[in-house]
Order: C-alpha cells, then structure tokens, then sequence
C-alpha cells in the first residue's frame, strides 16, 4: 500500500510515498492551491521514487473549460501519476486531448460503490477515491467487486459540507462585521467545526480527526492500494509523528499506536462512519 500526503502548504516536507496537489481555480477542498509552473518545484519528489496526483475536483462551469483544457495539455508535459476528477467533463476532455495520465473518480460524498467505479472503468477511468462516509465492510466489498485502484482516507480532517455561496462573509457583511482572513468556526453541542470561506464558496470540516490508522493493515489485506492523510490544521511535527508512526505500524503495535496517534491529537478523533451503518435505505428494496 501507497501512502499519500495532502500537505498543509507548499514548505511542508513529504516524507510518505507519495504527495496530492490542488491546481489554482480548478481544484476545492485543498489547504492551499499551486499553478501548473508551481508543479515543477514538485518534479524532485519523482526523483526520490515518489508520487504526484493532481486533484481537478471542482464542479466546472462552462467559463471554466477553456483553461481546464489548457491545464490538461500542460499536465501532459509532468510524469504525474493521475488526476482525480469530480466533473465529467474531465473525463471527456481526457478522450478528446488524448492525455496519458490516468483519472481517479473522486466525488466524495458520491463516491460509494463498486457499480459506478466499474462504469467509470468503462470510460478508462483507473481508480476511485472512496467516500468516508462509507464502512469498513462496505469498503471491502466494493474491492470484492472492482478492479480499479481505490483511495481512502486514514488521517486528518474531511469535508462534511460545501457551498458555492459565501455563507460567511454573507453573514459577516449582514451584520456589519469584520472579515479575518478565510478560516473561521463553529461551535455547536460541545464540537467545534473548522470553516473556510474563500474564493471558491464555503466549506465545512469534521470537529474531530478522522483516525483509522489502526485499521490500515487490514485494509493493505484486502488490497486497498492507497491510503491518504490531510494535513489540513495540523500541526507539522504531530503529522510528521503521525507519518512516522504510520510507517513503523504492525500488528504487534498497533493498539499502542492507535493510543498515541490519539493523544498527539488531543483527543479530538473519531473513526467517522468506519463502524457507523448509515440508517437511510432505498424505498422498497432491500440494500
């Protein structure tokens, strides 16, 4: 199994197997953004035997296409390992510019099972960036049931919550209030949950860590390829721990590392829907 980094800026040293990046304009959800010439300063991780994937996950307008097109072609000219995508424009551009690099499915909340990645293999799509919201035994079923290479999250805050409208500044500017900078937060019932207003709308996160990094092995058993950690609002040396013990994790360890993940994170994790059956069926048939 492949270990990827989601750093939390452009300094931030990737010690894991492999590093995902947001393009400027054409990526959401991302600590921070790089154009396409920032991406040669990331060239030297290929030669370390490291991995690079792009994320083009936003919903296109059609005043977005032009530079999607153009940024795909640029891509071209990178040994990137893929592109995750949540348009499927993204997929068609990749058949009409006849691109080499692969595509990763990634539509987060959407992302869930194994009938749609095998669609989307159809299409020549490679992997599938799996949801978090759904279980450990749903996860394994859809590797029973796909080929394609699928991603899941082990670490760090998730997006529970995404709008194109800037409900905070709206909301702010309503009132009469100052804005200060693009992260704010809402506490509600005991949890505090990280906001992020900025130019591409509103964005919620999870209050607490999502932390199933006890649960990697079993999830390198069933034959997950790769596992991803979000540096979003961590600090450097606790991820750099976390890595750090993630690299070292056995069998023999693992509880005590689970432990110690748990208080570098003060506490504040959870296994978000990893043992957490959703209570919603479809009408009328049996899922």
């Amino acid at each position: 199994m492949k270990i990827l980094t989601i750093p939390n800026n452009k300094f931030q040293k990737i010690t894991t197997d492999g590093v995902i990046l947001g393009i400027q304009d054409l990526s959401v959800n991302m600590p921070f953004y790089i154009s396409i010439d920032d991406l040669k300063d990331y060239m030297k991780l290929k030669e370390e035997g490291k991995q690079i994937f792009i994320m083009l996950n936003k919903n296109m307008h059609n005043k977005d296409l032009e530079q999607l097109k153009k940024i795909m072609l640029e891509l071209e000219q990178y040994s990137i390992d893929g592109v995750f995508y949540y348009d499927v424009s993204v997929v068609s551009l990749k058949k009409e510019l006849q691109v080499s690099y692969p595509l990763i499915w990634s539509q987060e909340h959407l992302t869930t099972n194994a009938g749609t990645c095998n669609f989307w293999a159809s299409h020549g799509v490679k992997g599938a960036y799996l949801s978090s919201e759904i279980t450990l035994d749903e996860i394994k079923e859809i590797r029973k049931s796909t080929n394609v290479s699928l991603f899941v999250n082990i670490f760090g805050y998730l997006p529970m919550f995404d709008s194109k409208r800037h409900l905070v500044k709206n909301y702010l500017e309503c009132f009469g209030l100052e804005e200060n900078g693009n992260l704010y937060y809402l506490e509600k019932e005991g949890n505090k949950y990280p906001i992020v207003d900025d130019h591409n709308g509103t964005t919620v996160y999870s209050a607490h860590i999502l932390n199933v990094i006890k649960e990697v092995l079993e999830l390198e058993q069933i034959g997950i390829e790769y596992a991803v950690l979000n540096s979003f609002l961590i600090e450097e040396n606790t991820f750099n721990q976390v890595t750090n013990l993630l690299q070292n994790l056995t069998e023999e360890n693992k509880e005590e590392t689970e432990k110690t993940v748990n208080e570098l994170c003060k506490q504040n994790v959870d296994k978000g829907f990893l043992y957490t059956e959703t209570v919603y069926k479809i009408k009328g048939e049996n899922i």
